[in-house]
């Protein structure tokens, strides 16, 4: 009985620089990463319901919910809170696409993860922007009030090539770039097994009174600098300096004091400051000295960036 098969997908996205400074008008490097997420529709005639499923990068099933069409009343679900944030979702898509799930025959929908939920590769961004084209609107759109944040990881997916990304009255602004460093071979990234609560972050960061102008020229600054560089050494440098300007305006030590303060290389939060992933670059032993301190996931520039 099934017809009409769509399938999208989106590649999942790294905040390498501007961190939540983006919201003050920074510019910052995002990199989108070769896991994504996908998104399969159906279409059956059975009955007037949307089931929707999704699995994680294992293919084990961690939501479901099925809604009676066309309300998106929720008939049942899993996981209330996601069922909730989902119906959000298709609404405000019917609301800025009429003609979007108008016809009332049942859909199955099915979304895969290709990396673990707590990665904090965008398991959102992706979804979001899936929806978007399956829904055809614009992605931002649809981000608009359901998700703090500066809107970057929706950029990124949507273009799926590094990026430099801005915020000028509000509205974004996107200059893809290549990135690709001569010393990319040194650089890998550590997962810190946590989840950051990006909310909470920006909360946070948007209640502190010291953001200078200065700081935020200082960031752009690194950002553009950052694309050119030749040396290690000099990338390194950068992105202490980085880690120093918002170590001191959130007041929080940075990650490598906290966790890492002997190790020689470099260690830098990547978006939400404490939580998921870190850039490391390598020094003789360290893949040792990080599974000496429990951190197993250890990934090569290449293996993670698309």
């Amino acid at each position: 009985m099934h017809q009409h098969e769509n399938f999208f997908y989106s590649h999942g996205k790294l905040l390498l620089t501007g961190e939540y400074f983006i919201l003050c008008g920074a510019c910052g490097l995002a990199l989108p990463t070769i896991k994504g997420q996908s998104l399969t529709i159906l279409r059956h005639n059975l009955s007037s319901v949307l089931h929707w499923k999704s699995y994680d990068e294992i293919n084990q099933l961690w939501f479901e919910v099925i809604f009676k069409l066309p309300s998106l009343e929720i008939f049942y679900e899993t996981e209330k809170r996601t069922a909730m944030r989902l119906r959000d979702l298709l609404l405000k898509s019917k609301k800025l696409q009429k003609s979007f799930l108008h016809n009332s025959l049942g859909i199955y929908v099915k979304t895969k993860l290709e990396f673990p939920r707590n990665w904090g590769l965008g398991s959102s961004s992706t979804l979001i922007h899936n929806i978007a084209k399956w829904a055809q609107i614009d992605p931002y759109m649809l981000l608009g009030n359901n998700f703090p944040g500066s809107g970057y990881d929706i950029a990124c997916v949507t273009i799926s090539k590094p990026i430099i990304y801005k915020l000028h009255n509000k509205k974004p602004h996107i200059i893809p770039i290549d990135f690709n460093p001569p010393f990319k071979n040194q650089l890998f990234f550590l997962h810190l097994n946590k989840k950051q609560n990006t909310y909470d972050g920006i909360q946070f960061f948007l209640s502190q009174k010291n953001i200078s102008s200065q700081s935020i020229e200082s960031i752009s600054s690194i950002t553009q600098k950052i694309t050119f560089c030749k040396t290690l050494e000099e990338f390194e440098e950068l992105l202490l300096k980085h880690e120093m300007i918002i170590s001191k305006i959130l007041n929080i030590p940075t990650i490598k004091e906290t966790y890492f303060p002997d190790y020689l290389g470099l260690v830098k939060s990547l978006g939400a400051w404490g939580g998921d992933f870190v850039l490391i670059s390598y020094r003789e032993g360290m893949r040792n000295y990080f599974s000496k301190k429990g951190f197993h996931t250890l990934i090569s520039f290449d293996q993670m960036i698309f």
